[in-house]
């Protein structure tokens, strides 16, 4: 059980490096608008200011995550329980990640709210180019968002699949 454990928080820390790829990418991207087009155009200004925004957030999220992981891993590594009582304890927390589901919600809530105050901004406001650009942002910040936690719930619902499986070595089935 204890490999289980393990290679669940390598999958999460490998999570991590993605949403940290994913704020190197923006801010590359924001650079990149910033220094080549920047000066020419109104809505690459709103642009590059809010992939800034998302770089600096993926970017925290990335190194917040892999911090995380490393502990668990940690953790996990020292615990001395059988594979019974770490399977127990597994699925209980398991069972709360999805029936809590707060951090999944707050980041869907937040994602959803990018995604629909850009859309606001880009129906409301035809004329401003840079609020365009920044709503254009938000538009992509939330897809990319949305995209990450749907598959952080499939990979965490496999895990929790993969516990509630799994036959403790002090159990014969006959």
């Amino acid at each position: 059980m204890t490999e289980l454990i393990l290679g669940y928080y390598q999958g999460e820390k490998n999570t991590a490096l993605i949403a940290l790829a994913i704020g190197i990418a923006f801010l590359l991207l924001t650079v990149v608008l910033f220094f080549v087009w920047y000066k020419s155009d109104q809505l690459i200004k709103g642009l590059a200011w809010t992939f800034l925004v998302a770089g600096l957030f993926w970017t925290l999220a990335g190194v917040g995550g892999i911090n995380y992981a490393g502990k668990k891993v940690q953790e996990v590594q020292t615990l001395n329980h059988s594979d019974t009582e770490l399977r127990n304890a597994e699925v209980e927390r398991m069972e709360k990640v999805f029936e809590t589901g707060l951090a999944y919600r707050v980041a869907m809530i937040m994602f959803s709210g990018l995604i629909i105050v850009g859309l606001i901004i880009i129906l409301i406001n035809p004329t401003n180019l840079v609020l365009k650009g920044v709503a254009l942002g938000m538009l992509i910040f939330g897809a990319v968002g949305h995209t990450t936690e749907v598959f952080s719930m499939r990979k965490n619902k496999a895990y929790q699949e993969k516990v509630i499986e799994f036959t403790p070595r002090s159990v014969k089935i006959e």
